[in-house]
This record gives C-alpha cells, sequence and structure tokens, in this order.
C-alpha cells in the first residue's frame, strides 16, 4: 500500500518509533484480555469496534515509511474479527495470540477475536493492537470501553470522534526538553551506581537466538491472597508493586547456581501521562510510557528490604525525569528507516543489558463496568534483552499476573522454576500455560508496514 493512497496523520515520535524498530525482529503485539462470565452476540462486537475505530484515529491507522520516516497513515478498513469455539477444559492460545499478525492494508494494525467456550455460558474477547499505538494505561481504558458498549449493544453513537493524540515528546517538562537534560540524568544515574556490584548476566538466557517462540503462563492471586499481599505490603511500609518486584527478582535470583549476591536489572515501564504538561487524557488510545531499567542487589540480607528499597529507587528516578529520558537515550531518532537503520537498531538492543521486566497496570476501577466482565488484563512478548516479561493487574479483588518468557531463549525448565518461585513467594494460582507452536521470530519481514508477525492467529 502506498502512503499516496490514504491520509498520512504524523510523523512518530520517538517512543512509537522504538516499538516500530523493535518490530521488524520480534513481536511487538499488545495483547488485551477480557474474560467474561457469559456470551455475547458477536455483531454487536463487531458495531463496538466500528464505535471504537471512530473514537480513536490510531484504530483506524497503519504505519508506513513515507518519505524518509514512519508515519501513522490513516486506512479504510475495518477492525478484523474473528470467532474461535473453545473446547471445555481447553487452554486459551495465547502464545500464539503473542505472535499474531496483522491483516494486511486496508485493515489498521488491530485486530479482535471472540473465543466462547462449548457448551457454556463463558467467553473471552481478545483485542491485538501494535504497541506503537497503545500501552498498559490504553489497553485497560480500552477494554473497559469495548465490554461497556457490548453490553449496550455495541452502537456507541454517544461517543464523540477524538482528536489524534499528539507526539509523547512534544509534551515533556520544558526542564527535560533541552540537550543537556540527557547529559545531567545520565550524570546522576552513573554517579549513583558508582561503586556498586556489576550486573549479573545471565548465561542461561541465549538473547543472540534471532527466533522467538512465545512461552506464557497466567498466575492469580484471588481475593484472599491479594488482601494477604497488599496488607502484608502496608504493614511493611512498601507498595504492592514493590513486592512484586522484590518476588520476581528473588526468583530470578534462583535461577543461578550458589546463594552470593547478584545484581540483577529490573525494567519498569512507567505511566507518563500525569508526567506531562499539560497532563494527557487518560481515556486516549496512545503510547505515553517511559522506562526505567536499574540494577538492583538481591541476597539472602535483601530480603526485608528490596521491595522497599525498589519503591524508593524508582520515586527518585521518575521525580528527576529518567523515565521521560528512555527513548533518548536510546537515541530512537538516530536509527534510519532502512534495512541498515534496522539492522543498527537490532545490534544496540543485543548491547542493552538483560532484565527481567514487570508493568504493573495497577488497580482497574470497575465502576461502569457491566457485572459480567470477570477480568481485565493485557501481556507482552519479552523483547530479546528481556528473560521475562510480567504484566500485573487488579480488577475486582483479584490480581492476574501474565508471565511471558522466550522458550527459544529460556529452557523450559528454567522458565517452570521461574514462574514456581515468583508464584509461591506472592501465594499466587498457576491457572494456564501454553507455548507458540511454531519459531516466529527470524520470519520478520522489514517491509516497514508495521506488521510484527507472520503466524495465522485465527486458525484453530
Amino acid at each position: 500500500m502506498a502512503a499516496g493512497d490514504a491520509r498520512v496523520l504524523r510523523v512518530l515520535d520517538p517512543a512509537e518509533r522504538y516499538f516500530w524498530l523493535l518490530g521488524h525482529f520480534t513481536s511487538v503485539n499488545a495483547v488485551l484480555i477480557a474474560e467474561l462470565a457469559r456470551r455475547v452476540e458477536p455483531d454487536a462486537v463487531v458495531r463496538a469496534l466500528g464505535a471504537l475505530q471512530r473514537r480513536h484515529p490510531l484504530l483506524r491507522a497503519r504505519i508506513l515509511v513515507v518519505g524518509d520516516e514512519p508515519a501513522f497513515v490513516e486506512v479504510a478498513g475495518a477492525i478484523p474479527f474473528t470467532v474461535r469455539d473453545v473446547a471445555q477444559g481447553e487452554s486459551l492460545p495465547v502464545a500464539d495470540l503473542m505472535a499474531c499478525a496483522f491483516e494486511p492494508a486496508p485493515s489498521p494494525v488491530a485486530r479482535c477475536l471472540y473465543l466462547p467456550v462449548e457448551g457454556e455460558d463463558r467467553s473471552t474477547l481478545v483485542l491485538i493492537v501494535h504497541h506503537a499505538m497503545m500501552d498498559g494505561s490504553s489497553a485497560m481504558n480500552l477494554l473497559q470501553q469495548l465490554t461497556r458498549l457490548v453490553d449496550a449493544g455495541g452502537g456507541g453513537d454517544e461517543l464523540a470522534p477524538g482528536a489524534l493524540p499528539p507526539p509523547l515528546h512534544e509534551r515533556l517538562p520544558a526542564a527535560l526538553q533541552s540537550p543537556r537534560a540527557v547529559v545531567d540524568v545520565l550524570s546522576q544515574v552513573r554517579a549513583e551506581r558508582a561503586g556498586h556490584p556489576p550486573p549479573s548476566a545471565f548465561p542461561f538466557h541465549a538473547r543472540a537466538v534471532t527466533d522467538c517462540v512465545p512461552r506464557h503462563t497466567k498466575l492469580v492471586l484471588d481475593a484472599d491472597a491479594t488482601r494477604d499481599l497488599v496488607t502484608q505490603s502496608r504493614a511493611g511500609g512498601v507498595s504492592v508493586t514493590g513486592s512484586i518486584d522484590a518476588a520476581l527478582l528473588e526468583a530470578t535470583a534462583a535461577l543461578f547456581e550458589g546463594r552470593e549476591p547478584r545484581a540483577l536489572f529490573l525494567a519498569s515501564p512507567t505511566d507518563l501521562r500525569p508526567r506531562v504538561e499539560p497532563p494527557l487524557p487518560a481515556d486516549d488510545v496512545m503510547l505515553a510510557i517511559g522506562m526505567l531499567c536499574t540494577p538492583y542487589l538481591v541476597s539472602d540480607e535483601s530480603r526485608d528490604t528490596l521491595a522497599g528499597d525498589i519503591g524508593r529507587q524508582i520515586t527518585r528516578e521518575v521525580a528527576r525525569g529518567e523515565s521521560h529520558l528512555f527513548y533518548r537515550f536510546a537515541r530512537t531518532g538516530t536509527f534510519p528507516a532502512t534495512d541498515a537503520g534496522i539492522e543498527s537498531f537490532r545490534a544496540w538492543v543485543a548491547e542493552t543489558p538483560q532484565n527481567v521486566t514487570l508493568s504493573n497496570l495497577g488497580v482497574v476501577a470497575d465502576a461502569g463496568d457491566p457485572p459480567w466482565v470477570i477480568s481485565l488484563s493485557a501481556l507482552m512478548v519479552p523483547g530479546p534483552n528481556q528473560v521475562a516479561f510480567v504484566c500485573a493487574t487488579t480488577y475486582r479483588g483479584r490480581i492476574v499476573l501474565h508471565v511471558s518468557t522466550d522458550a527459544a531463549k529460556l529452557p523450559s525448565a528454567l522458565a517452570d522454576r521461574l514462574v514456581s518461585g515468583f508464584a509461591e513467594r506472592l501465594g499466587a494460582r498457576r491457572v494456564a500455560s501454553s507455548v507458540a507452536r511454531e519459531a516466529v521470530g527470524a520470519a520478520v519481514p522489514r517491509t516497514g508496514t508495521g506488521d510484527p508477525l507472520p503466524a495465522d492467529c485465527g486458525s484453530p
């Protein structure tokens, strides 16, 4: 599809460009899951998707290279919709959905699947959207908008068309706009880390393997376990996020031989909507996250202090603008939209620290949601440098944790140990697991279209 066939919306912001570049050699699907205690009418879902496209400009877009720059380009197609029955007792094909390809133009880089359970009054709605257009806050808001529209019959006539979201970096605070800001913040980071133990490499994680085989495990903290975690965290003067972060780092450290202290990198996405000028609305579909990546010392002695240390460190880093400046640290705008530029970006990623990532989407308020919505959650495929990517969501009194690893890079036995250790530390139970049916990462086309992966996620 040529850019001249459709309207160019705008050039990608450095944050969006980061995930567009990344999508040329791994999956950058944001997978959004709504579990429902009933079946719904497929026609109502189709109408609701149409209403959401009218409301959110990026749900009507693809990514094309226009001139020399990747840009959002408006297309005329509807969000592709697939219905697939799920047998009783069958796990959802989550790992395959993580690597699901988008339909060609004129479809946007989004798709929806409706998965009713045969012989039961329950089902699942799945939305898959390119990460350059969506983050965790957008994901939860979009799922809530979708289920509310379906509950109302899907029309959405009351939804006013939304404006195109602005480039994130135009809204950075004035103090962080100057080139000097990057130098100053990096100087603070280096001074803070001076004299600390060198970060541990992950010899058991084969980051150089180009294939990507998504592996997924869903963990759930039921209402009692969630209350216990909240109570214990508050009693210790730490946040629930800090407690989950600490459990993930401790479970990761347990994969190494021996019990010596390990300095492990933790990556923490941060919502920048309230931290830009002026603040961005919460209900727009857009990418508005920054990223922190920090080493923490994990040892027997850190067990009682790690959660608090993480919380205080994240607060310091956000306050000095470290998450705001992540994409400038990455020099995203310096990699041209060419095969050579993409290869240069791949090489840059290959030199970044291996880490485990926790994205906590927080407590999602359910006021106004249909009573038949059981759970709202989201997940991502780990990047080449991410040993595991964990997405946490709290909804209607339960915490859902999606643990994603890459079976081509992390052996299954170690992935199981990581998941089991993480679950045990939090009092979570394992609900479901799946592994993608084929390796997909090596076959990603470098077409500049934004299509992440050539795999069929609609077939049974």
